[in-house]
């Protein structure tokens, strides 16, 4: 990143990030133990595939050390790892990784990559939810409407190379102003090095009955419906990284 560029950035997030206190949650790729599957038909992350295998585990080779999602299944799967902190009253979040496409997977098997940040705050679900399409563009998501909304931002993520993705998002404490319910912000998108503000405001959900405040991230995987009957998505994930600012 070029001098400007990062002089204009540092402006920029001091602009919007009031300072309080920030928990660091550094390294999550390293706790295999706190990655967890969601796949159908026991758990929905959407799609309508069951798939036939599942990976959580960390790379011994190329890109060394790195956490190794993977799913096996048929047309439409999709496969869900999340890692919850803990809950936390905070208002601005910031998730920092880095993502490889291994050459060994066939790009159009991929439907979309998906990097949410979430937090429960009953009786509110914030799901801060954004996907890499592939050949399209980067989606956000409308949790009160259950619907992907399109953002202008172009996404094609080259093969055999660590892209660098980070996303800022913020909460307001009290504001019911989306809807009547509170507005889950999409503050600013980095991808290897490439800024884009977008300021967009989405409506959060009601919390579903018997879940607990938390927060974390997930990362998803889905197949599209090329595959005639199997196909084999991953992706490696490395050195994830996740503030929470706030109370």
């Amino acid at each position: 990143m070029n001098i400007v560029r990062r002089l204009c950035l540092i402006a920029l997030v001091a602009t919007v990030v009031p300072a309080q206190a920030q928990t660091f949650n550094m390294g999550m790729d390293k706790n295999l133990p706190a990655w967890n599957a969601c796949v159908l038909p026991n758990c929905d992350p959407g799609g309508l595939g069951i798939p036939t295998k599942v990976v959580i585990a960390e790379t011994t080779k190329w890109p060394l050390d790195s956490l190794e999602l993977s799913v096996t299944g048929p047309a439409w799967t999709n496969f869900l790892a999340w890692d919850k902190i803990g809950a936390t009253n905070a208002t601005y979040f910031n998730s920092d990784f880095w993502v490889t496409i291994p050459t060994a997977v066939d790009p159009a098997n991929i439907q979309a990559l998906e990097y949410d940040i979430f937090a429960f705050n009953s009786p509110y679900e914030y799901m801060w939810g954004s996907e890499c399409v592939s050949n399209a563009f980067w989606q956000i998501w409308d949790e009160l409407h259950g619907q992907w909304i399109n953002t202008t931002l172009a996404c094609s993520l080259s093969q055999n190379v660590a892209h660098h993705i980070q996303w800022w998002v913020h909460r307001v404490d009290g504001d019911t102003s989306c809807d009547g319910y509170p507005c889950m912000w999409y503050d600013m998108l980095g991808v290897d090095g490439v800024y884009t503000q977008f300021e967009i405001a989405h409506p959060a959900g009601p919390i579903p009955a018997g879940w607990s405040n938390n927060s974390g991230l997930n990362f998803q995987l889905d197949i599209s419906g090329a595959p005639e009957k199997t196909a084999t998505i991953l992706e490696y994930i490395k050195t994830v990284n996740f503030t929470e600012i706030g109370d």
